[in-house]
């Protein structure tokens, strides 16, 4: 008797046909490795050659630092003044930019003037800059330090304006001191006739209400009255009364008065204030080199581009080569290249 001795066969290992293979994937790219490079040399010729018919631009940019030793300045106030339509206006008319860039539209050459200018200030410094980009290198230099100049201009006229306003408000406020004056010296007159007025035969009273009345450190006509001083209050015909009217009216125009004090002496330091003028760290000069179009970027990119269309063309064009291999695939081609043209009729239907 025999025994079988064959070693039995064992299963392969399992494998799915939906993995992806890197290699499978390497020998593709390897077979369409001209067409790839081909198409990213493409891109790149043809992103070079757009380059030649961009507009070239150049940037001009002038750094100042702002000084005013009384108060601190706001950014916010030059950045408002160096892109204001009034600043922009005025360069527009002074360089001529309309006739420069043959725009008879005023408005259409402060926008075009605006949106190539840009202000930026530093955060680590007090210094800020205006820089300026336009097309004509030695118009960009010009235009950022005649913005810088005008700018100044704005800044002291606005100085000057202020201060005119600052005057005037001094004035009205001495006129108003010397009438609050007056009608304190009133009051106080009137207090006092009040107090004279009661009988002299109760000079005790009499010393009550004077104090008081002078008292400075009263809170309100009847706030802070003593017993004794109400006491003596209600002895009065009239309970007091004309005399604590009397009493408010100081209180009222001494408050009014001080307050009018207050006022003039922030005036006095408004009065005192400095103009804002601009120290030029670094004027703008004419710039050798071209800010865009950045060729060298722009072929980088479209290289890369390239590249990525290359890649995905590669994969197509060996999925349509394996796909005719394969009878049922390719009539699926067929039928989906027929369906994609554009038919002009429609055909009869035997």
């Amino acid at each position: 008797m025999t025994t079988d001795r064959s070693v039995p066969n064992t299963p392969a290992p399992y494998q799915d046909d939906d993995e992806i293979d890197l290699l499978d994937l390497l020998i593709v790219l390897a077979r369409n490795k001209f067409f790839i490079i081909g198409t990213a040399l493409l891109f790149s010729v043809i992103a070079a050659g757009a380059t030649f018919f961009m507009t070239p631009a150049y940037k001009a940019t002038s750094r100042f630092v702002p000084v005013r030793f009384d108060s601190p300045i706001s950014v916010g106030i030059i950045a408002d003044v160096v892109k204001s339509r009034p600043l922009l206006s005025d360069i527009v008319l002074q360089m001529k930019l309309g006739e420069i860039w043959n725009t008879p539209n005023p408005n259409t050459a402060i926008k075009s003037l605006g949106d190539s200018i840009s202000f930026q200030a530093e955060k680590s410094s007090q210094s800020m800059t205006v820089t300026a980009e336009l097309s004509d290198p030695q118009l960009a230099a010009d235009v950022a330090n005649a913005i810088v100049a005008e700018t100044e201009k704005r800044l002291y006229t606005l100085h000057e304006e202020q201060l005119a306003f600052v005057r005037k408000r001094k004035v009205s406020l001495e006129a108003e001191l010397r009438e609050a004056q007056r009608e304190l010296t009133k009051a106080e007159e009137s207090l006092a006739k009040t107090v004279s007025s009661y009988n002299e035969s109760t000079p005790e009273l009499k010393k009550e209400l004077s104090d008081y009345g002078s008292n400075p450190d009263t809170e309100g006509i009847t706030e802070g009255i003593s017993e004794t001083n109400t006491s003596v209050l209600q002895q009065l015909p009239d309970g007091g009364a004309a005399y604590l009217e009397a009493l408010r009216t100081v209180r009222t125009n001494e408050t009014f008065y001080y307050s009018l004090i207050s006022q003039f002496s922030k005036v006095l330091e408004q009065e005192k204030a400095e103009p804002i003028s601009l120290q030029i760290l670094e004027k703008a000069s004419v710039p050798e080199q071209r800010s865009k179009p950045r060729r060298t970027l722009i072929v980088v990119m479209a290289c890369f581009l390239g590249g990525f269309l290359g890649i995905f063309g590669a994969f197509i064009r060996e999925f349509a080569r394996n796909a005719k291999k394969n009878p049922e695939r390719k009539a699926k081609l067929q039928e989906l290249s027929s369906a994609m043209k554009f038919s002009c009729g429609r055909k009869d239907r035997t």
